[in-house]
């Protein structure tokens, strides 16, 4: 089928008018219609975008590259000419392109060096429904120059499965076309019951009955992970398949020659076995079966815990329709889900906006880049989580890139070290550490220092039967200041030997992510050479050409150049400074209260104080998760207090030590709210020692022998008439006042002994005045007369409220025959409140309560009196 044959050609008309009258629109069309591919040629040859450029924005990387070989074939252009992509490592455009397909992160660099976007014409959202962070912030950026600076830019937002009119409402009430396509058909095949193997061996035997039933056609496998794609095709070929068949992996981290094999006509029938990578923009030709694992890995940033997790979820129903769109492209096909019809109407219906679950610090820098001082308020489509966009402030004014408006209008305005990071087009910690490397000349090794922590893992994680990768490994730890001195001599080592896969896959090496590395870390240096921040050649990241490393020659050390680089890695990373427990424990407590546990193979072990490059959380023994610390560096106070000076504080605070049984006056030095070292002071404070003492015995770290009954009933009828005649205005005992009580009480005591042998009455009754005692012993009395003369002891309750928030009232307990002569129920605060009178049997076991005494006798006792005569005879039971 040719471009023109596509369905999309059916509604060229309904397209182009309204981007010709207008500059917006939505357009919404099934998976195969040929959106991705004809849309950008009909903007470009309808002269929509005037001379300037049509830019595609992708996702994904390999849609970018293979989509655009594709529009590059049909309109018989080399690639890299008329029409071309750029995405990270790779630019295949020229002066001249006119149509670019571009990842949104280029887009945005492009943004802070060009604000205006001025050589861009139009602007086309692909698969918008993905609704990736970086979309949003693009979307929400070109809206507000189209209507400010450029109301010539043309908009369109693309998709297949996209809800279409919040984003057209949101811009502005725009048309919406709908192109309805011409798919096949496909079967949809649900599990009867849940299979709870894994999902690698249920893929396998779908593939195999599809294979065993004859049907023709290739088949796409959609797995969650590279370690789930190798599975299944181990699963496969383990299994008796009836024909032989070509096993394809396709995600985002294969080199383009390995991706183009998905794509490629293979003589034998394909089982392409890919990440959601596939899912969009993408065709795969011959696809006639999908088989879907109906899973995905989905980054989410806890803003509270400032923690990023990456796990396991199942996918959204627009997601799997979206997949199963792929079968139906050419012919009819089948979708077989891996699920139950009836978890299908269980899974959500849109996957969750990235930017309500990411990490939103370079984004809050770019936008003050651009004049958005207050992130919260910015015209999104849909609002990211205030507390997100709080952590992220936070972190920048830490890393001294903003800090509060000196106009007193909220917000917060850029400092010149803010200026600096913004130049470099990467997270925050990252630019920051360069920033600091400039001023220490050892940007090259700064530099890789971010090469290795922005991509995959350069070592892959030991499993318990990896013995000889561990023996093997340990070549490569020299320093224990850094872990970021093995990840470098790790690289060394796969550079000297050309990245092959087998001599550092011996080592525990990703020779893939070496490379990546390799090409990272060139494309920082010339990032940094470009802004003025390296003006040495980029030579070996210490500075000399790395010797090779064999098992029989081990590697040289690494020489700590040490302070500069370390001090670059605090600086960039403080925010994540660590505080080991004690030297027997790797359980480390870190900024914002949070705490985790150093991994076991960071060589950073004898260390108390470091900053970590990596936090991440794993599943935990029972039903919690741990949180490991890795990639850990030395850091040193002083280099905090020269860093941040703002943030580093010092203050005298008085601690109890429970241990001793004592308090001890400690100098604190905090960075940000993490103690990172303290200071025994010989001079204790009175009034700060009893404030302690008093907090300790408030939290039960120990007793007071002479905090009596009568105490403790004092503070009760206090509290008591407190509740019931809140107009008499007494004040009552909660924590605070109880705290003041105490305090007076050990005015200049340090240890608990003294404390337990204070004197607490005058303290406690300190807190009424003088009057007020009066009132209370005459309101609140500690007995009631009783008829014989004697006084019936009161016991008021320690909550003045009740179970049913009423208010309490205190109790007395008499037996029952001696109630008799009582003519009236006893009351208290001035006949206001009655007793609760229990009742109690000759030998003083409680019977029932009353708060009405005449009442009782009346009405229920008569029909309790032949019991009680015949258990307790000879009483005189009237």
């Amino acid at each position: 089928m040719t471009g023109r044959e596509l369905p999309i050609w059916d509604v060229h008309q309904a397209l182009i008018r309204p981007l010709q009258s207008g500059n917006r629109l939505v357009l919404v069309a099934p998976t195969g219609s040929g959106k991705t591919t004809q849309v950008p040629q009909m903007v470009l040859d309808g002269g929509l975008a005037g001379p300037k450029k049509v830019v595609v924005l992708q996702p994904r990387r390999v849609a970018a590259r293979t989509v655009a070989a594709r529009v590059a074939w049909e309109r018989q252009t080399p690639l890299g000419q008329e029409v071309g992509y750029q995405v990270r490592f790779d630019d295949r455009t020229a002066p001249g392109t006119r149509i670019s397909f571009l990842t949104e992160g280029v887009l945005l660099r492009r943004l802070q060096e060009d604000p205006g976007l001025q050589d861009i014409g139009a602007l086309l959202f692909d698969e918008f429904h993905e609704r990736n962070l970086l979309s949003d912030v693009a979307l929400a950026l070109a809206k507000r120059l189209q209507e400010t600076t450029r109301p010539d830019l043309k908009i369109a937002v693309m998709s297949a499965t996209l809800d279409a009119e919040p984003v057209a409402a949101y811009l502005g009430g725009c048309p919406i076309v709908v192109s309805e396509g011409t798919s096949w058909p496909v079967e949809v095949r649900y599990l009867d019951v849940p299979d709870e193997r894994p999902v690698t061996e249920q893929a396998s035997d779908a593939v195999e009955a599809i294979i065993s039933s004859g049907a023709e056609g290739d088949i796409l496998v959609f797995m969650p992970g590279m370690g789930e794609i190798q599975g299944t095709i181990n699963a496969l070929r383990a299994a008796r398949l009836t024909e032989r068949v070509a096993l394809i992996p396709l995600h985002g981290e294969l080199s383009p020659e390995d991706q183009d094999l998905a794509f490629a006509t293979n003589p034998l029938r394909k089982v392409v076995i890919a990440t959601n990578v596939a899912e969009t923009s993408v065709t795969i030709d011959g696809i006639r079966h999908v088989v879907d694992g109906g899973l995905a890995r989905v980054a989410r940033y806890d803003a509270e815990r400032g923690i990023g997790t990456l796990g396991l979820e199942p996918i959204s129903r627009a997601s799997a329709d979206q997949r199963r769109g792929r079968a139906g492209r050419t012919a009819p096909g089948t979708c077989w889900r891996l699920w139950t019809e009836s978890g299908h109407l269980n899974r959500a219906d849109r996957n969750t906006p990235e930017i309500r679950r990411s990490d939103l610090a370079e984004v809050v820098l770019l936008l003050h880049s651009l004049g958005i001082r207050k992130a919260v308020g910015f015209d999104w489509l849909d609002k990211p989580d205030p507390q997100a966009v709080d952590r992220a402030e936070e972190l920048l004014r830490l890393l001294g890139a903003l800090r509060p408006s000196a106009e007193g209008e909220g917000g917060d305005d850029l400092t010149p070290v803010g200026r600096q990071m913004l130049r470099l087009p990467m997270h925050p910690r990252y630019s920051r550490m360069l920033v600091e490397a400039a001023r220490h000349a050892c940007v090259p090794a700064a530099a890789l220092c971010a090469a290795l922590v922005s991509g995959r893992d350069l070592l892959q994680r030991l499993g318990r039967d990896e013995k000889h990768i561990s023996e093997a490994r340990e070549l490569f730890e020299g320093s224990a200041l850094s872990d970021f001195y093995t990840l470098i001599r790790a690289y060394q080592f796969a550079k000297n030997n050309d990245f092959g896969h087998d001599r550092c896959r011996r080592y525990g090496i990703n020779a893939k992510a070496a490379r990546e590395v390799e090409q990272t870390f060139e494309q920082i240096l010339e990032i940094t050479r470009r802004h003025g921040l390296l003006r040495e050649p980029p030579a070996s990241p210490q500075g000399e050409k790395p010797a090779a490393v064999t098992p029989a020659t081990p590697p040289p050390p690494a020489k700590p150049a040490a302070d500069p680089l370390l001090r670059c890695l605090v600086a960039g990373f403080a925010d994540q400074l660590a505080v080991r427990r004690d030297t027997g424990t790797l359980d480390c407590d870190l900024t914002g209260g949070r705490q985790g546990t150093l991994v076991r193979e960071s060589v950073v072990q004898q260390e108390r104080l470091m900053v970590v490059a990596s936090i991440r959380e794993v599943p935990g023994r029972g039903s919690g998760n741990l949180t490991l610390l890795g990639l850990a560096t030395a850091a040193k106070r002083e280099w905090l207090a020269e860093l941040y000076p703002d943030q580093v504080t010092s203050r005298v605070e008085h601690l109890f030590d429970r241990g001793q049984k004592r308090v001890a006056a400690v100098r604190l030095i905090r960075f940000a709210d993490l103690v990172i070292d303290h200071e025994h002071q010989r001079e204790v404070d009175p009034e700060a020692s009893a404030r302690c003492l008093a907090s300790a015995f408030l939290r039960g770290w120990f007793e007071l022998p002479l905090l009596s009954h009568d105490l403790k009933q004092f503070i009760a009828r206090v509290n008591l008439i407190a509740a019931a005649s809140p107009d008499l205005e007494f004040p009552a005992f909660d924590p605070d006042a109880l705290h003041r009580a105490l305090t007076r009480a050990f005015h200049g005591m340090t240890l608990v002994k003294e404390a337990q042998a204070a004197h607490l009455r005058e303290a406690f009754q300190a807190h009424l005045a003088p009057e007020q005692r009066a009132w209370l012993d005459e309101l609140m009395p500690l007995s009631v007369p009783w008829p014989d003369g004697r006084k019936v002891k009161l016991t008021y309750p320690e909550s003045p409220l009740d179970e049913d928030g009423e208010t309490a009232s205190p109790e007395a307990q008499m037996k029952l025959h001696e109630c008799f002569p009582v003519k009236e129920h006893p009351h208290i605060l001035e006949g206001k409140m009655p007793v609760k009178l229990w009742l109690c049997s000759p030998d003083g076991k409680r019977l029932e309560p009353t708060f009405n005494w005449p009442a009782f006798r009346t009405n229920t006792y008569p029909r309790i009196r032949g019991a009680l005569s015949k258990k307790y005879p000879g009483v005189g039971w009237l």
